[in-house]
């Protein structure tokens, strides 16, 4: 009888333990939590975003952007009937090819 009232013990001491622990884990958490919210959150874009960002604001407010030109050819696109000039398109390429070896 005595071992079962030594093991009983044990097994208080053992919850005992484990609530130990957890408030311990409770209390790391809570000052993480702090610590976290006084620094604040931060952000890094790359060149490549704030290049992107910088490009479609100054496209957005040029009055020069052909918004009207722009929504005709992402119609066309989508209903899969836009027939680009190919011919075209290769000589404006190398067009620009020979204008950046220049």
């Amino acid at each position: 009888m005595e071992i079962k009232k030594l093991y009983g013990d044990m097994n208080a001491y053992s919850s005992q333990s484990v609530q130990e622990s957890q408030r311990a884990q409770q209390d790391q958490n809570a000052q993480g939590s702090a610590t976290a919210a006084r620094s604040g959150d931060t952000i890094a874009l790359s060149p490549e975003a704030k290049l992107l960002a910088t490009t479609v604001s100054t496209a957005s407010s040029s009055s020069d952007t052909r918004a009207d030109k722009v929504r005709e050819l992402k119609e066309q696109v989508q209903a899969g009937t836009y027939k680009p000039d190919i011919r075209k398109a290769a000589t404006n390429l190398l067009r620009d090819e020979v204008s950046l070896t220049d």
